[in-house]
């Protein structure tokens, strides 16, 4: 691939090749490389930028709920669905962790929410035997 006369530290992934190979800074000689990575996000931006100190790429404005280097995690409060590929639009799924009986609205891996004393459930919606709902679980 030539170098780009006109190519600064951010670019759009749209007007360039996904498979980079060797990209040029413009005010460095020609024989340095600027980067060996590709731009790729997944699908989940066209936009990356390169980061000099890491000599590395990263996509930019993450869509989709997810974030990462390459919008390949999920944004907190989402967990990845697992029967989803990684360039799926729906690749994360909202915790919808209950505000009453979470202690959060983040969740594992999984799905399952962290939940508060007598709370149960995936989404921390149930209580415990000795529980009763009343805004959350209280004891009986």
């Amino acid at each position: 691939m030539a170098p780009r006369s006109d190519l600064c530290l951010s670019f759009r992934c749209s007007t360039c090749s996904t498979n980079i190979s060797t990209l040029f800074y413009p005010s460095l000689p020609s024989t340095l490389p600027l980067f060996s990575q590709d731009c790729e996000c997944f699908g989940h931006s066209n936009r990356c930028s390169y980061i000099e100190v890491l000599n590395t790429v990263i996509c930019v404005s993450c869509k989709h709920n997810t974030r990462g280097q390459h919008c390949q995690l999920c944004k907190l409060g989402y967990y990845r669905n697992a029967s989803a590929e990684l360039d799926d639009e729906n690749v994360c799924i909202e915790c919808n962790c209950n505000p009453s009986g979470s202690v959060s609205d983040r969740c594992n891996g999984t799905g399952y929410c962290i939940c508060k004393e007598g709370t149960t459930g995936p989404k921390c919606q149930e209580c415990l035997p000795g529980y009763l709902w009343e805004n959350g679980c209280k004891c009986k």
